[in-house]
């Protein structure tokens, strides 16, 4: 039963995405005509919604792999905490460096903030596997914004995968460990 344990936070956040397919995208995803009507939530809730159900699963799997690849013992205020952080600074990006887009939904975004956050944390528990998620989390950004070639689910999803979305949430996940870093500098120097 200890071994499930660090997969009960993941378990509320699957159930709240479910749900939240559930209610209907249409009525929750980043949409910045209805943001700037007054409808903030969408700014979280477009990366809970998704564009259909395997869309949702692809996600989901892709949150619990997160844990088992990492092991990281974050609690459910802390698994919370970094969701929220990183779809909020994604949609915060999409809204400046994507003027035109007329509506966004989906984790992954979110994933690539999380699996880089889990990986650095990770690090000194097992440095071969952080590193070699690193390095594919910065491979696949590179070449999604570089490369010709396309490594994209949005066949198998059916619709269009916004890979600026990805870099967003792993500039983000790089930003928020910066934070904590700086945080912890400072406080180390408060002691000196």
């Amino acid at each position: 039963m200890n071994a499930l344990r660090p997969y009960g936070p993941l378990a509320v956040w699957a159930a709240l995405m479910i749900l939240l397919q559930w209610v209907g995208p249409e009525a929750l995803r980043y949409d910045p005509q209805v943001i700037r009507d007054g409808e903030l939530w969408r700014l979280l809730t477009g990366h809970l919604v998704h564009a259909n159900g395997r869309h949702l699963l692809l996600n989901l799997a892709g949150l619990f792999l997160c844990q088992a690849l990492t092991g990281v013992n974050w609690s459910l205020l802390q698994w919370s905490g970094r969701i929220l952080l990183l779809a909020l600074m994604i949609s915060l990006g999409l809204w400046w460096l994507h003027p035109g887009l007329r509506w966004y939904v989906g984790f992954s975004g979110v994933l690539f903030g999380l699996y880089l956050m889990a990986a650095v944390e990770s690090l000194p528990r097992q440095m071969l596997i952080s590193s070699l998620l690193v390095l594919l989390l910065l491979a696949k950004i590179l070449m999604e914004q570089f490369s010709s070639v396309k490594i994209s689910s949005s066949g198998w999803i059916g619709v269009p995968v916004l890979v600026d979305a990805h870099l967003y949430g792993f500039l983000s996940g790089l930003l928020l460990l910066l934070a904590v870093q700086a945080g912890s500098w400072f406080t180390h120097t408060e002691s000196l």
